[in-house]
């Protein structure tokens, strides 16, 4: 004889010990921590040689008047590596706490497109060091700007949280500039969900797209306004401003950054579990070539 089961309907119980968990869960929220960011060693690599390092470093302090004075600057020209691993070994001996260098170091031979180049590229899956990228290429260098920095973006995928991006962008940005903590959700990933619930009769997909794009909003909304009360709290006279919205990242990013005198972008390009550069970052560092960019 057979034996048909039924699966046990939630009780009233089990109903409302999920909504409160769903309660619990929409409150939490993680604070921003301001750290005032040392940096007290710098590298700049060029292919160039030791006139040019020294005009670039003038330069870059004239950009980075918050830790000009204060880091120790060093220079690493084109005839003290041949390829990365001696590259590798210069930087693992001085051990700076920033590098700047260029997209597509020691390459102009090949006038490469739409890559960072084979230094860029190990050094950012070898070093934890931060990376500051030159806006241009090494064989096609685009100029600094003339001012101190006075515009940084902060763009992430996942800002809520990101600290390390925030207080960074803090110590390069000029005291009377602004920082935009930016956030795109990608609205085809967004879409491709939707149109799997709509697929699903049990789940009203109106109120589910309403209720879901709400919450992905709602989480790096409250981040930012952490750090802008944050930022006041800790005497940091900066104009912090949020962007949170739906879109195509790299596109969207593209037409900030044109919108706004953006002159730094802060991104994050570390995976837990991938040596390779985090994707989004890849993408506007190859993207996005006009601007600075520090990779963290």
């Amino acid at each position: 004889m057979n034996e048909t089961r039924h699966h046990p309907l939630p009780s009233r119980s089990d109903e409302a010990i999920d909504e409160f968990e769903s309660i619990f869960k929409r409150a939490e929220r993680t604070p921003y921590r301001f750290d005032d960011i040392s940096i007290e060693s710098i590298a700049v690599v060029t292919d160039g040689d030791q006139q040019a390092a020294d005009a670039l470093i003038v330069d870059l302090k004239r950009f980075l008047p918050q830790i000009a004075n204060t880091a120790e600057w060093v220079s690493v020209t084109g005839n003290q590596f041949h390829n990365v691993n001696d590259l590798l070994h210069v930087m693992n001996d001085r051990k700076p706490e920033l590098i700047v260098t260029s997209r597509c170091l020691a390459e102009s031979s090949l006038v490469p497109q739409h890559t960072l180049g084979v230094y860029v590229d190990v050094m950012t899956q070898k070093l934890s060091t931060p990376l500051l990228l030159l806006p241009g290429t090494a064989p096609q260098p685009h100029p600094l700007v003339g001012t101190a920095c006075r515009g940084v973006m902060v763009v992430t995928d996942n800002l809520s949280g990101d600290d390390r991006l925030v207080n960074h962008a803090v110590s390069c940005c000029d005291p009377n500039g602004t920082i935009w903590l930016c956030h795109v959700e990608d609205d085809l990933l967004f879409r491709r969900y939707i149109d799997a619930i709509r697929r699903i009769p049990q789940i009203n997909t109106e109120q589910a797209q309403e209720l879901i794009a709400e919450q992905l909003v709602a989480l790096p909304t409250h981040y930012a306004e952490s750090c802008i009360r944050g930022l006041k709290d800790a005497g940091v006279d900066l104009n912090v401003e949020q962007i949170v919205e739906f879109g195509h990242r790299v596109a969207r990013y593209r037409n900030l950054i044109s919108r706004y005198a953006v002159d730094l972008l802060v991104t994050n390009t570390k995976d837990k579990d991938q040596h390779a550069m985090h994707g989004m970052a890849y993408a506007l560092s190859v993207e996005l070539t006009d601007v600075t960019q520090l990779l963290l």
